[in-house]
């Protein structure tokens, strides 16, 4: 099914970049990249929002086939091309710690975020909010990139695109907490030929836009 055809849905400086990102990861595979200019709303046309009803990247096609969320994609792009080796196989032990990172960036760091920017994380039960308190999504981050150099130690995985990409935009928009551990793991991810290259495509398509 890897040779069905694979389209990404993109544009650039929004969270499109993490699979923008992947892509280079796991050897730039052929694929099409259809760039979407938001700013005159061509994520909102009938034909997209056949694809994606939310009308939100990134969004893939396989097959005709959409998948949408960067985490699931994240997900289905490493198993799709397992020879890149950046998904431990089932049954890996490392799976379960792979898979619980990939989740935890849509599943608590970006709502406790969320909930802290617009200051109503305190009008909740920590009981009744899918990650508790934000000090704690905090931390349980932090714990996660330390001892590093990735996710699942040595081995870098599709994880550490989920979560770097989530790291770097909220340390850009300074929505994270100053801490060494967020610096060093970024310092690391960013460091990554294919991350140079993705950033180097998407610096191209907005000078482009610009044009």
């Amino acid at each position: 099914m890897a040779s069905a055809p694979l389209v990404h849905y993109h544009a650039p400086q929004t969270r499109s970049f993490a699979i923008r990102w992947l892509f280079e990861e796991l050897g730039d595979p052929p694929h099409e990249t259809k760039m979407l200019n938001m700013k005159k709303g061509e994520h909102k046309t009938p034909a997209f929002l056949a694809i994606n009803p939310m009308g939100k990247l990134p969004t893939i096609t396989h097959g005709g086939v959409p998948v949408t969320e960067v985490g699931a994609i994240a997900i289905y792009l490493a198993d799709l091309f397992p020879e890149a080796k950046l998904a431990p196989a089932i049954g890996d032990t490392a799976r379960g710690t792979y898979l619980r990172w990939i989740v935890f960036n849509h599943a608590a760091i970006e709502p406790a975020i969320t909930d802290k920017a617009r200051k109503i994380e305190g009008g909740f039960p920590s009981s009744t909010l899918c990650y508790g308190t934000y000090d704690d999504t905090v931390n349980a981050l932090a714990g996660a990139v330390r001892n590093g150099p990735y996710i699942l130690g040595e081995r870098f995985s599709a994880a550490d695109v989920v979560i770097g990409s989530a790291v770097r935009w909220l340390t850009l928009f300074k929505l994270l907490p100053k801490k060494p551990e967020f610096t060093s793991y970024l310092e690391r991810v960013t460091g990554r030929p294919a991350f140079k290259r993705a950033m180097a495509k998407d610096e191209e398509l907005v000078q482009a836009l610009a044009s």
